[in-house]
């Protein structure tokens, strides 16, 4: 006879062995061209972090030609990292990678994209929105003033100045080693802060430049020397302490990291930019042909196009740079960006501003100005 102690004790060690097995869980997701168009009866392949082959299956077709297609399932895949590669008989497959913890999963739309490699940035920690990084000025002079600004000029000349004043064409400022004055056309200035990282002034060739690199891929380069790999960046617009925010695919969480302006010294822009040397010679091309017998459409703008791209990659009209390292380095090459509404303005000037000073508009401009002079004559005439 077994004792009742065997069988009670069995009875509580059973389901404890049992409940040790290892958990599996379902991974799923679709599969999607850049297009939009989902991939129908494309080979998945599951493989863990060695790209050692776990499990294959192929995407769903449509319904009716029509409904749902691109789907795709494992089942049974326990807990750890992943990788799945799906076939596009594309240039570029989908690659993903992705982890499993203690739940079934779904990967969501997955679409094709170059992975790009992933940089870690040595010693590198972004900057506070309080410690603002100065051009280091050698020698330091007493310190008898208390707000002091940095002027850069579109070569990434840089001095610690006093400004006095802004006007439409020209800065005037006081050195701050000797206290001479000087004055700089303002078409020389690339900008001008404080000591407290607030813009007074940034050229349009600088909000041109950072309007050009919006939402491209590329890389930065830090005043540390560590470079940083994106495939889309976001300048805020200029104002106290500003950062630049950057996105990386490779980052599945699809957070950007932002980084201090101050800290950079200079962003390349990559493949994206060729759409922006093709669009402006097109448009140079266009005008070529539209001013002047200059041949047709169809044989000039080709030509001028290729010619801009040409030029752009040779100029490095990628490379735009920010910060200087320091007083006494300049730029590599001049940081002015033509614009052509800002050349028909000012070449429009000594026509418009004669018209502009004209008794008519002047008359025209001030008649809110007798308006509101009637209008408080006739009160004081009533209280009167």
């Amino acid at each position: 006879m077994i004792p009742v102690r065997f069988i009670l004790l069995n009875a509580l060690l059973v389901p404890v062995f049992f409940s040790q097995g290892v958990p599996n869980y379902d991974v799923s997701g679709i599969a999607v061209y850049k297009s939009g168009v989902v991939i129908e009866k494309a080979e998945v392949i599951l493989m863990d972090t060695t790209e050692k082959v776990i499990a294959r299956t192929n995407t769903s077709k449509k319904f009716m030609k029509r409904y749902g297609g691109g789907q795709f399932s494992f089942n049974n895949v326990s807990s750890g990292k992943y990788k799945i590669r799906i076939i596009t008989g594309e240039e570029v497959d989908i690659n993903h990678r992705f982890e499993v913890v203690n739940e079934t999963l779904d990967l969501g739309t997955l679409y094709p994209f170059n992975e790009f490699p992933i940089y870690t940035p040595a010693n590198y920690t972004d900057t506070t929105l309080v410690l603002i990084r100065r051009i280091p000025t050698i020698p330091v002079p007493e310190d008898s003033i208390n707000i002091r600004h940095i002027i850069v000029d579109l070569n990434g000349n840089a001095n610690t100045i006093i400004v006095d004043s802004i006007v439409s064409d020209s800065v005037y400022y006081t050195d701050f080693d000797n206290l001479k004055k000087h004055v700089i056309d303002l078409d020389k200035v690339y900008f001008i802060y404080n000591d407290y990282g607030i813009f007074i002034h940034q050229s349009r060739s600088m909000k041109d430049r950072m309007k050009e690199l919006q939402d491209r891929d590329g890389f930065m380069v830090f005043h540390s020397g560590d470079t940083l790999q994106f495939d889309n960046i976001f300048f805020e617009p200029i104002k106290n302490n500003p950062e630049v925010g950057t996105f990386h695919k490779a980052d599945t969480t699809t957070a950007p990291r932002y980084h201090a302006l101050m800290d950079i010294y200079y962003v390349k822009t990559g493949k994206s930019f060729l759409e922006n040397s093709v669009r402006k010679g097109f448009y140079l091309g266009l005008i070529s042909v539209l001013s002047g017998d200059y041949g047709t459409i169809i044989t000039v703008v080709p030509i001028v196009t290729l010619g801009k791209v040409g030029y752009d990659w040779y100029k490095d009209k990628r490379s735009n740079y920010f910060l200087p390292s320091n007083e006494n380095t300049p730029f590599p090459i001049n940081m002015f960006v033509f614009s052509f509404p800002e050349w028909v303005w000012k070449k429009s000037q000594p026509i418009i501003k004669p018209i502009m000073n004209s008794r008519v508009i002047k008359w025209w401009k001030g008649r809110k100005l007798r308006k509101v002079q009637k209008k408080a004559a006739k009160r004081k005439s009533v209280s009167g």
